[in-house]
């Protein structure tokens, strides 16, 4: 009985030890410098997202459709599943709740919007030259047809510095898009 418990332990350590080497083999690493100087690849962008939880207030009080982002227009940003996901959530707990979630899919960096529009628009992460953004090109997605429905079609993150991001986006209806939304959002501190 002795000798099964510590054969039980033994694997459960072994086990343990093989997850957590995994995690952290598998974690985007961080560009070094200031967020707003760096020019990202997929990589480094999650890691950049990874940094940012908590929760953002927004100066213009609008998510990206136009309407009210919520009473307080906050987001709030969290990591799921080890750091393997970054899910924004925006009106929580309104009828226009709405997630972003982005994730790794291999080497590509992927953004999937949960929109009060009942779609799941896909973006991918597309390397820039402009230090301090991170761009995302439209990809697919569920539940809309992308040549008539609205939906997010591309998203921008500009870093202003580690507490200040200024999201510009742009949905796409009939085959067009709407003029483009922007949103500056502020790192709330812990005594707000």
């Amino acid at each position: 009985m002795k000798r099964a418990t510590v054969f039980v332990v033994s694997l459960a350590l072994i086990g343990a030890v093989s997850v957590a080497a995994q995690s952290k083999k598998g974690r985007p690493k961080a560009a070094s410098g200031a967020p707003e100087t760096v020019i990202y690849d997929a990589a480094s962008a999650m890691a950049f997202l990874t940094s940012r939880a908590g929760d953002w207030e927004s100066a213009s009080g609008e998510h990206e459709h136009g309407g009210p982002a919520g009473p307080r227009s906050i987001v709030s940003v969290r990591t799921k599943a080890a750091g393997s996901a970054v899910v924004q959530t925006y009106a929580a707990g309104t009828p226009g709740e709405m997630e972003t979630i982005f994730h790794m899919d291999g080497d590509k960096l992927l953004l999937t919007h949960y929109c009060v529009l009942q779609n799941a628009p896909i973006l991918r992460f597309e390397k820039s030259n402009k230090p301090g953004e991170l761009k995302f090109v439209f990809e697919g997605g569920t539940n809309f047809d992308p040549n008539v429905d609205a939906h997010l079609h591309e998203t921008t993150i500009q870093i202003k510095d580690k507490d200040t991001v200024e999201q510009t986006s742009t949905v796409y209806s009939k085959g067009k898009a709407s003029p483009e939304r922007r949103t500056v959002l502020h790192r709330r501190s812990s005594t707000n």
